[in-house]
Protein backbone atom coordinates (compact mmCIF):
# COMPACT_ATOMS: atom_id res chain seq x y z
CA UNK A 1 0.00 0.00 0.00
CA UNK A 2 1.46 3.34 -1.06
CA UNK A 3 1.14 6.30 1.28
CA UNK A 4 0.19 9.66 -0.18
CA UNK A 5 2.65 12.47 0.56
CA UNK A 6 1.60 14.99 3.18
CA UNK A 7 0.62 18.15 1.34
CA UNK A 8 -0.76 20.10 4.27
CA UNK A 9 1.83 20.41 7.05
CA UNK A 10 -0.98 20.72 9.61
CA UNK A 11 -1.85 17.09 8.88
CA UNK A 12 1.36 16.11 10.69
CA UNK A 13 0.30 17.80 13.92
CA UNK A 14 -1.65 16.08 16.68
CA UNK A 15 -5.16 17.52 17.08
CA UNK A 16 -4.21 19.50 20.20
CA UNK A 17 -1.52 21.40 18.28
CA UNK A 18 -3.96 22.32 15.51
CA UNK A 19 -6.02 24.42 17.91
CA UNK A 20 -5.80 28.19 18.26
CA UNK A 21 -3.71 28.76 15.14
CA UNK A 22 -4.77 32.40 15.06
CA UNK A 23 -3.71 33.07 18.67
CA UNK A 24 -0.36 34.13 20.02
CA UNK A 25 1.90 31.22 20.86
CA UNK A 26 4.57 33.71 21.94
CA UNK A 27 2.73 36.20 24.13
CA UNK A 28 5.79 38.34 24.85
CA UNK A 29 6.27 39.29 21.21
CA UNK A 30 2.74 38.59 19.98
CA UNK A 31 3.72 35.89 17.48
CA UNK A 32 0.84 33.83 16.15
CA UNK A 33 1.07 30.05 16.27
CA UNK A 34 0.44 29.87 12.50
CA UNK A 35 3.38 32.23 11.89
CA UNK A 36 5.68 29.91 13.83
CA UNK A 37 4.33 26.90 11.90
CA UNK A 38 4.93 28.73 8.61
CA UNK A 39 8.50 29.57 9.62
CA UNK A 40 9.14 25.88 10.36
CA UNK A 41 7.57 24.78 7.08
CA UNK A 42 9.74 27.37 5.30
CA UNK A 43 12.90 25.80 6.71
CA UNK A 44 13.41 26.90 10.31
CA UNK A 45 14.37 23.61 11.95
CA UNK A 46 15.72 24.93 15.26
CA UNK A 47 14.42 27.26 17.94
CA UNK A 48 17.19 29.71 17.00
CA UNK A 49 16.02 29.78 13.37
CA UNK A 50 12.39 30.26 14.43
CA UNK A 51 13.54 33.07 16.72
CA UNK A 52 15.41 34.75 13.87
CA UNK A 53 12.40 34.59 11.54
CA UNK A 54 9.58 35.40 13.97
CA UNK A 55 11.05 36.84 17.20
CA UNK A 56 9.26 34.09 19.13
CA UNK A 57 11.06 32.89 22.31
CA UNK A 58 12.87 36.22 22.73
CA UNK A 59 10.89 37.34 25.77
CA UNK A 60 10.65 35.23 28.89
CA UNK A 61 11.12 32.02 26.88
CA UNK A 62 7.91 30.48 28.15
CA UNK A 63 7.03 29.30 24.63
CA UNK A 64 10.30 27.47 23.87
CA UNK A 65 8.88 24.01 24.69
CA UNK A 66 5.87 24.63 22.45
CA UNK A 67 8.10 25.77 19.57
CA UNK A 68 10.30 22.69 20.08
CA UNK A 69 7.22 20.45 19.91
CA UNK A 70 6.05 22.06 16.66
CA UNK A 71 9.52 21.58 15.14
CA UNK A 72 9.54 17.96 16.30
CA UNK A 73 6.18 17.25 14.68
CA UNK A 74 6.71 19.18 11.46
CA UNK A 75 10.31 18.09 10.84
CA UNK A 76 9.83 14.39 11.47
CA UNK A 77 11.54 12.02 8.98
CA UNK A 78 8.27 11.54 7.09
CA UNK A 79 8.39 15.23 6.09
CA UNK A 80 11.76 14.76 4.40
CA UNK A 81 10.63 12.03 1.98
Amino acid sequence: MKTEPVTNPLDKLPPILKKNLDRNLCVCNEVLKIDIINAIVDGATTVAEVKKQTYATMGSGCCVKQVERLIECLCSPEAKK
